[in-house]
């Protein structure tokens, strides 16, 4: 006869294999924080919700506190399925050896944006101003110093460039007294809301890049590799798939050429060097 003290072990032990079979079976999905962390829960959730019904397995959602550190967790693979920057994504599939699955239809831009009342009206006005704009290895940084540039507004020389974590944290800084002038991706000052747009304008764009990139580890069996990337070109036919496209702006996931990933390679060297 098996005594109370044994029975009680083997039920520990029971609990104990269970709770580590479950959380093996449990699939991290990381979202690089382009946006704060409650928006980008409520944001994302839908779709990690829809990749968990598909899979068949729990789906956590997790970030990082900067861009920096979500690069170097992407390295060390923490990460299951990837939803990410464009160039992260192009050195994730590089060095990482993620797959590429699909990536949004939606174009990656940046818009300069200045107070409503500020005689800054243009790029070119920016000449002796501070410009807030999220980290330097943002693509929206390379793109926004690349096109101040172009109009010989260089940081330290005639412009002063001032880094913050985020994108929306760019966006207010010019409202907040922080910046004359600020940097923010066109899909976020597009869902903004109304009474902050009443406050700012628009004064330039820069050039676009491919949207975000959504890829799996290597560790993944391709198998599953191949059936998320069905059912994510399939969202958007979905109830919940048209709800999440309408709300983020990202219009639709689509197959990703090579030649798009090759296109990513200039802006991928910023990421390649430690700071």
């Amino acid at each position: 006869m098996i005594s109370k003290k044994t029975r009680s072990l083997l039920l520990l032990l029971s609990i104990v294999t269970t709770t580590v079979a479950n959380a093996a079976q449990e699939l991290s999905f990381g979202v690089i924080p382009y946006v704060s962390a409650g928006p980008l829960i409520q944001t994302q959730s839908p779709l990690k919700q829809y990749i968990a019904k598909v899979l068949g397995t729990p789906i956590n959602l997790v970030t990082a506190p900067d861009f920096r550190a979500f690069l170097d967790r992407t390295q060390k693979g923490e990460y299951d399925i990837l939803f990410t920057a464009p160039h992260f994504g192009r050195l994730a599939a590089e060095r990482d050896g993620y797959k590429a699955l699909v990536m949004t239809s939606h174009h990656v831009q940046g818009s300069f944006l200045a107070r409503k009342d500020s005689p800054i009206e243009s790029i070119d006005d920016l000449k002796g101003k501070t410009v807030m704009i999220a980290q330097r290895i943002s693509m929206l940084f390379q793109l926004a110093e690349t096109t101040l540039q172009q109009r010989g507004l260089i940081d330290g020389k005639n412009i002063t460039i001032i880094e913050t974590r985020t994108h929306n944290n760019a966006l207010y800084a010019p409202m907040r007294d922080e910046a004359d002038a600020s940097v923010t991706g066109v899909l976020i000052w597009h869902l903004l809301g109304q009474e902050f747009k009443d406050k700012l304008k628009v004064i330039g764009t820069t050039a676009t890049v491919p949207g975000f990139l959504l890829l799996a580890h290597p560790r993944m069996p391709v198998d599953i590799q191949n059936k998320l990337k069905d059912a994510l070109l399939k969202f958007g036919d979905t109830p919940e798939g048209k709800t999440y496209f309408e709300n983020t702006g990202f219009i639709g996931f689509e197959p990703i050429s090579d030649n798009t990933m090759k296109a990513l390679d200039p802006y991928t060297k910023v990421l390649r060097t430690k700071p």
